[in-house]
């Protein structure tokens, strides 16, 4: 006699897709990602400390954290789904890759591997690269990831890391949060080493020990709009908002400056002048903050004012230095009308007039941010993005269209080129490690990877968030 067939079995056996973001979500998540300010490459005396930036959203490998009352062990049952079926995007992953069964929790950065694979279907909102103590780069990205419904945690936020560049990827424990959605949740990553991180946007948590465990911070009812951080001392701006789902970032009164060592868990307002303790802001225009050479920290505030203080342990008070040629737009823009970077000398891109489908942006540099010197103009098919700066004379300009480049400060430029299929929408980020290397997110979420370029920023090819 047959048995009867469990009806347990017959759904184990059937195949699950992913559930897709609510409708709008990554269009939401791409307009904020262009009005927020460009991330710059630092370099740290061991090697080069990068911080770079993107985007939004979030989702989780597995967690660094265990949830309150719960002991968990150390290997930690993987996504549930026994199949995967996933039709957007290059990053698909075969029916095996999808089974992952066990995957270790408590990981962490590391200059070879940190031994478990990167969940699936990720899909990469922000990217940053710190010094390994050797002269080389580790990187990080977060982002949505795995089977909603199926993660390793409640969350499915996710983080993996790179020790070659973006030639092949590992798993890092992700804190135990939500993606960002009004006052909660984190989006955005940074790392001033190997060890001391930043999960932000609009909440925060920190890590010192490479990605676990990272620990909820205090911002005071306040919400992080942006992070930078040198090798021993991070900088933070929070903003008063009210923005709710994922435009965190909008609704914003005013924004003020922090400052935090790492390793820390306790931020302290940075003593500013009296009429930029509190930066009051009526169109909700964020200020753009950059850090140049280790050392010195740059803020450019919403009325265009320039602020300059050290990015050093001993830290100090920042003071007004200058103005600059244009000043940041209104977080309900779709792009913003001035972008900065921050190499050996700060440049900054000022977006002008449209006509044809074409944009023009003006470039201007300055050593320190008192006085500001036209270098050149640039016209382009997109809409600018992001800039990036790593060594003298070199600038790199993402755009909806694309990437531009110039190897004369801003004087000339040419379109970059791309090995694969070029993405759709362009690209929301990009940043330079040093004079050859660097790292683009494209607008696409669904695509699960990131661009890297080995040449300055002339050809770009695609790196798949994968084993």
């Amino acid at each position: 006699m047959t048995s009867p067939r469990d009806p347990i079995d017959d759904w184990l056996a059937t195949d699950v897709a992913p559930l897709s973001p609510p409708p709008g979500s990554l269009a939401h998540i791409r307009q904020r990602a262009r009005r927020r300010k460009t991330r710059q490459a630092t370099f740290a005396a061991a090697g080069c400390a990068v911080i770079l930036a993107a985007g939004i959203a979030t989702p989780q490998l597995i967690s660094a954290l265990r949830e309150p009352g719960h002991h968990s062990p150390p290997i930690a049952i993987g996504s549930t789904a026994p199949s995967v079926r996933h039709t957007q995007g290059r990053n698909t992953p075969t029916p095996e890759a999808s089974k992952h069964t066990q995957i270790r929790q408590h990981t962490h950065l590391s200059t070879t591997t940190s031994g478990t694979l990167p969940p699936p279907n990720f899909q990469v909102t922000s990217v940053t690269f710190a010094g390994n103590g050797s002269g080389g780069v580790v990187g990080a990205v977060i982002g949505q990831a795995g089977t909603p419904g199926h993660c390793a945690t409640k969350f499915c936020t996710s983080l993996a890391g790179t020790s070659t560049y973006g030639s092949s990827w590992y798993g890092v424990s992700a804190p135990l949060e939500p993606g960002p959605s009004g006052s909660l949740g984190v989006s955005q990553l940074r790392f001033a080493n190997m060890s001391d991180g930043w999960a932000y946007g609009p909440a925060l948590s920190e890590t010192s020990n490479g990605g676990w465990p990272w620990h909820r911070e205090d911002t005071y009812g306040q919400r992080v709009i942006d992070l930078e951080a040198a090798p021993t001392r991070a900088f933070a701006v929070f903003g008063t908002c009210s923005g709710t789902g994922l435009n965190y970032a909008t609704g914003c009164t005013s924004y003020s400056l922090w400052t935090s060592l790492p390793g820390t868990r306790t931020w302290t307002q940075v003593s500013v002048p009296a009429a930029d303790q509190q930066m009051l802001s009526t169109s909700s225009a964020a200020p753009l903050l950059v850090i140049s050479g280790d050392s010195t920290g740059y803020l450019l505030t919403p009325s265009g004012e320039v602020l300059s203080g050290p990015a050093t342990a001993a830290g100090g008070r920042w003071t007004a230095v200058g103005a600059a040629s244009c000043k940041p737009a209104s977080a309900a823009t779709s792009g913003q009308a001035a972008q900065l970077a921050a190499g050996p000398k700060l440049v900054l891109a000022c977006d002008t007039a449209s006509s044809g489908g074409r944009f023009a942006a003006v470039i201007y540099t300055s050593a320190n941010g008192a006085t500001w010197q036209q270098a050149g103009s640039v016209v382009m098919k997109g809409t600018p993005t992001s800039l990036a700066s790593a060594v003298s004379g070199q600038v790199v300009l993402a755009t909806t269209a694309g990437i531009e480049y110039s190897a004369d400060g801003g004087k000339s430029w040419r379109s970059a080129s791309f090995t694969g299929a070029h993405p759709a929408g362009g690209f929301s980020y990009v940043g330079m490690t040093d004079k050859d290397q660097g790292v683009a997110v494209p607008e696409d979420l669904t695509l699960g990877e990131v661009y890297v370029t080995s040449d300055g920023g002339k050809i770009w090819q695609p790196s798949p968030i994968t084993g």
